[in-house]
């Protein structure tokens, strides 16, 4: 009678744990729930471009920095003391204008001694003339030989000389005594003044940079693979940082190297500048107008991703982000358009925006009227 009780206790403890070993083997069977799907992204119509047929500029793009075409470091041209200047930096300044002088009292002396030196040697030639017009009349007579008249003669050829020399000696003095005074070699702008009053300055010491702003020139670098699409005559257009305004020249050079190192060749551009504005050594950026393409495939650069054989698109198919390679052609800086000569057809719709979004991105349109 005691054991019946034991063994139906052992038969419940049994069932129990054939259920629950039925239980946990059907739970770690179950498959995990699906993660939940991220929500698509909506764009806004200005994140969207569309793949149009239309015309484009082809451009090229330049970086260069401006300077004066005529521009020149002035330098001493004696050696002495700075007695005044007449000019400071950022002033306009014209063809002959005084900007500083010397004191030329050392130069003024050596021109007295030089004309001093000329007359003495004048009133020497002066004198060997009438004594060799003199011996050519008693030679005449018999009255001298030939020797003593050569001898004359002789005299009267080195007075020449003496006054030849003592002539240019008193060139040389006299250009020392204009040297002292410093005059703008053209009409332009003071850059730099490098010298002040009562300073001691040597020869070849610099004293001024003059620069003239009415005309400027942009060296610019263009790769090697596209100076074939430059020419001397094109137009440019380019703009200054710190300018609102956008400015223009022409190109007027074209270098007949190609530099090693960077591979590119340095083309100059004609600025006209008449009223100063620009100025020497400012940085800027342009583009150049090589052709026009008409009827072409197009859509915004910003839509493009990449370069060269890598460069692709999103478009937005079946409310998924999808890449696709495309070859790009000609390219508008200005309006920021690029001329797809393979890719997605006309019509698809692409992203062109900076978001940063992947291929297989859920995206949703704008609803109309939004």
């Amino acid at each position: 009678m005691r054991a019946r009780p034991l063994i139906l206790v052992v038969v419940g403890v049994v069932i129990l744990a054939a259920l629950w070993f039925a239980f946990a083997g059907r739970r770690a069977a179950a498959p995990p729930p699906a993660p939940p799907q991220p929500a698509a992204i909506e764009l806004a119509p200005e994140d969207i471009a569309t793949v149009t047929a239309g015309d484009i500029d082809n451009t090229l793009a330049l970086t260069g920095t401006l300077g004066a075409i005529q521009q020149t470091t002035l330098t001493a041209q004696i050696e002495g003391k700075i007695a005044s200047v007449e000019v400071r930096p950022g002033a306009a300044v014209t063809q002959g204008q005084v900007l500083a002088r010397f004191d030329t009292a050392n130069q003024q002396r050596q021109v007295a001694v030089a004309q001093a030196q000329l007359e003495k040697s004048r009133e020497l030639l002066e004198y060997n003339r009438k004594l060799a017009k003199r011996n050519a009349d008693l030679l005449a007579q018999n009255f001298i030989s030939k020797n003593a008249f050569d001898n004359t003669q002789s005299q009267l050829q080195t007075a020449q000389a003496d006054e030849r020399a003592a002539v240019a000696q008193l060139g040389v003095a006299q250009q020392a005594v204009d040297n002292g005074t410093v005059r703008a070699p053209f009409t332009g702008t003071l850059a730099q003044r490098l010298v002040e009053p009562g300073q001691h300055v040597g020869v070849n010491s610099q004293l001024f940079t003059l620069v003239d702003l009415t005309e400027l020139e942009l060296a610019a670098a263009v790769p090697s693979t596209r100076i074939a699409d430059v020419h001397v005559g094109q137009n440019v257009d380019f703009n200054v940082e710190g300018y609102r305004r956008a400015f223009s020249g022409t190109i007027i050079r074209i270098n007949p190297t190609v530099d090693e190192n960077s591979k590119t060749v340095s083309i100059y551009i004609r600025v006209p500048n008449p009223d100063g504005e620009l100025r020497s050594g400012l940085f800027a950026q342009g583009t150049v107008l090589v052709d026009r393409r008409k009827g072409v495939s197009t859509l915004p650069l910003a839509a493009v991703h990449g370069d060269g054989s890598n460069a692709y698109v999103l478009t937005i198919e079946s409310d998924r982000l999808v890449r696709r390679a495309v070859q790009v052609g000609a390219t508008d800086l200005r309006r920021g358009q690029a001329e797809l000569v393979s890719g997605p057809a006309l019509g698809s719709k692409v992203l062109a925006s900076n978001i940063a979004l992947t291929a297989g991105t859920a995206v949703k349109l704008p609803t109309q009227g939004k």
